[in-house]
Parts: structure tokens; C-alpha cells; sequence
């Protein structure tokens, strides 16, 4: 599930433009650090593929210094830089993986029953950010640390304004995902002992463009502590993800609302 959740909301949490409560906590992140917390829901597929959607909360807490480093719910541990007109950053992330029954409402598709679990792990976040003009371009990539079976992903971010005032930002975002063979092969195929085990046909899915999603988000300025970010998405599943035996559904919707503190 939880790799389903992280592609849905690529192109949803992305809020580029300032604020007069960011303003406000600008100065505490200038003098040392800023801190920020909140809590959101989102509906989403249970698993990538899947046709069967259900609502999960979405825990935030992110903490950032001064000198670049940052923990982040979202983003991981790490350190962000600026070196010139590029943003460059570094990060251990973690992914939670994805169980093969339905373990509670919140995590599992009992649809993947047979196919075995695939378990967390910890992820090296490398991504790197342009500004063209109003247009913010950034390139991703996670690699997987202690299970380098589930391979790699490289994924292509793009996010542009469309609205700003004083108290609301709304903008566009999209991404594309781009996943290695052992990547494709871990979520979206099904060898010989998994389909004797699960019903689904023997697939094998090859490196190759996963998903495109794009979204429009909403960031509304309560005060100068208070703020609810909102965005509302399309993900398409391309190339040997649509085409596996495990998708039953190529084009999901994704829903997504949270309340932010900064402090």
C-alpha cells in the first residue's frame, strides 16, 4: 500500500509558493530551525493497480535547520543545499513495502493473497531541483539499501503556479516514474511459484515508464500558524505495470486534505 500511496500523491504535495504564514516562520528557520505538524487523510488503492480504494491518515511532522538538514515524515532524513540555480538533496527514506492479504483497513489487499509480502526498506532519496522561470523541474531517484532485489526508481517531477494571493496558492503538478527491471518485477510480476500460489498468470514485467500522475494542489492560509493543504489527482499505470496480470484498474483517482502547524 504504501508504495501506492507515494505514487498517488506524487504530484500532490508538491506547494512551491510563499506565504504570509511561511513569511512568518521564515524567521525561525533563519535563526536556527523551523518546525512544522499536522495530520491528513488521503483516498487511495489499496495497492498500485489495484481497483478497490480506501482512506488512510497521513501523518506530518517535518523539522528543518538552517544548515540544510531536515527530518521529514515525507521526506526522510537528510540535508538540502542550494549551489547555484540547482537544489540539491540527500536523504534515508523508507518504504513500507506491501502485504499480500488484508492486514487491516489501513494496509493489505487480500487480491494479492499467494504473491507474498514485500517487505520495508530503507531507501537512498537523491534528487536534485531547477527553477525555468515560474516552472519548478526536480529529478529523483530511490534506491533501495538493504533489499537491492526490489531494485530502483528515477522519477521526473515537474510543478507550476497557477494562483497566488496572500492567504491561498494553487498550482499544477506531474510526474512520471520510471522503475528498473527488478523494480517492475517486484511489484507488478508474477513468477512461477507466485502463480501457483496466487492464481495470476507466470508475467514478467521489464524496466520501463510505470506511472504518470498530475494534480492540481491547494494551499489555504488559516493565520500565521494554521494552514490546510488539499490536492486532487489522476495516476496512470503505462507500459508492463498496465499490462500485468495484477492490475485490475490502469487509471485510479487520488483525494488528499491535511492541517498543518508551523511553529
Amino acid at each position: 500500500m504504501r508504495h501506492a500511496l507515494a505514487l498517488s500523491l506524487l504530484a500532490l504535495c508538491a506547494f512551491s509558493s510563499k506565504s504570509f504564514a511561511e513569511d512568518a516562520a521564515a524567521a525561525a528557520a533563519a535563526a536556527g530551525d523551523s518546525f512544522s505538524a499536522g495530520v491528513g487523510l488521503a483516498y487511495v488503492p489499496e495497492y498500485a493497480g489495484s481497483d478497490k480504494r480506501h482512506v488512510v491518515a497521513l501523518p506530518f511532522l517535518e523539522r528543518t535547520y538552517s544548515n540544510g538538514i531536515f527530518l521529514s515524515t515525507q521526506r526522510g532524513i537528510g540535508y538540502q543545499a542550494r549551489v547555484g540555480d540547482f537544489t540539491l538533496s540527500a536523504a534515508l527514506g523508507y518504504d513500507g513495502g506491501r502485504e499480500d492479504h488484508k492486514k487491516n483497513y489501513f494496509s493489505g489487499s487480500d487480491d494479492l493473497k499467494g504473491m507474498g509480502n514485500i517487505n520495508g526498506s530503507a531507501q537512498a532519496v537523491l534528487s536534485v531541483g531547477y527553477q525555468v522561470g515560474t516552472v519548478g523541474l526536480s529529478l529523483t531517484t530511490k534506491q533501495n539499501i538493504n533489499h537491492r532485489e526490489y531494485g530502483s526508481t528515477y522519477i521526473f517531477g515537474a510543478n507550476v503556479p497557477l494562483y497566488t494571493s496572500a492567504t491561498d496558492q494553487v498550482g499544477f503538478g506531474a510526474s512520471v516514474v520510471y522503475g528498473d527491471n527488478k523494480h517492475m518485477q517486484t511489484y507488478f510480476g508474477v513468477t512461477a511459484a507466485q502463480s501457483a500460489a496466487s492464481g495470476y498468470r507466470q508475467y514478467t514485467a521489464k524496466g520501463g515508464v510505470e506511472s504518470i500522475t498530475g494534480g492540481f494542489h491547494w494551499n489555504h492560509v488559516l493565520d500565521a500558524n494554521w494552514s490546510v493543504r488539499s490536492g486532487v489527482g489522476i495516476t496512470r499505470l503505462t507500459s508492463d505495470a498496465a499490462d500485468s496480470p495484477l492490475t485490475r484498474r490502469t487509471v485510479t483517482p487520488t483525494v488528499m486534505t491535511a492541517l498543518i502547524y508551523r511553529f
